[in-house]
């Protein structure tokens, strides 16, 4: 028998590469984050919460969820506002052979702040942690989603980013000047980046919560039910922007 007529057996197996979850919720009390991360541990998806803390400087930070030590569900620290963190977060994600394939960005509503009374650099602080970080991890994540072609999951969604806004974005309230801006400039570009990336096959939307609504449990988990089902849309009927508001019912 020659040498080339022998069969190798191959030892390189394929790697599969698993879908994830990434919610920016800016902070470890949003109601809303948590309820968007307990929707996508229930789907079976690997689940990022992004904690906004300044301190890491560029630096990532990742632990595994308490509640879940033995599952791939894990919380993240950093700069939400360094581009430089941005590059090196959704490198481990590559590294770890992810796709992300459901981003939601939604950071808290902020204290009201007169207008009088609100600097430069507060207006500048806010429009880092709720206006530029909405596009740095924006354009990352988008980055990650086209880098190897956009591929519908096992259940024949697509790849979808949410940004979760405020309708102060339209219909700005006293003492929320500066915030009411940042969020129209989020708004702003999740609207262009849906008409951009929507024909690519990559989902776009953006969501707008009523200023007036009181965020409890039950409302974070209506929000996040939502967000998964816009998720869910066939690509022929896709939301590009939704107004929610509480029907006013008590818990």
């Amino acid at each position: 028998m020659s040498f080339l007529s022998l069969k190798v057996p191959s030892i390189i197996k394929r790697v599969q590469v698993k879908e994830c979850a990434i919610i920016l919720g800016l902070d470890e009390s949003c109601l809303i984050a948590s309820a968007l991360c307990e929707r996508a541990k229930k789907s079976g998806l690997v689940v990022y919460k992004v904690i906004y803390d300044s301190k890491t400087q560029g630096i990532l930070f990742i632990e595994k969820n308490p509640s879940h030590p033995t599952k791939q569900h894990y919380q993240v620290r950093l700069d939400l506002s360094s581009s430089d963190a941005a590059v090196q977060f959704f490198k481990h994600i590559a590294d770890a052979c992810l796709t992300p394939q459901w981003i939601v960005h939604c950071p808290q509503r902020p204290a009201p702040l007169e207008t009088l009374q609100m600097t430069p650099s507060d207006l500048e602080s806010m429009w880092r942690v709720q206006g530029f970080s909405a596009f740095i991890f924006g354009q990352a994540a988008m980055k990650a989603i086209l880098k190897n072609g956009v591929k519908r999951d096992k259940e024949n969604r697509s790849p979808t980013i949410i940004f979760v806004g405020a309708s102060d974005a339209v219909e700005s309230q006293p003492n929320f000047s500066g915030f009411a801006a940042v969020k129209a400039g989020v708004r702003a570009l999740a609207q262009s980046m849906a008409r951009e990336f929507d024909p690519q096959g990559v989902h776009v939307a953006h969501v707008l919560l009523n200023h007036g609504d009181v965020v409890s449990e039950r409302f974070a988990e209506s929000v996040a039910a939502t967000c998964w089902q816009i998720y869910g849309q066939p690509k022929q009927t896709w939301t590009q922007e939704l107004e929610l508001r509480s029907a006013g019912v008590v818990e």
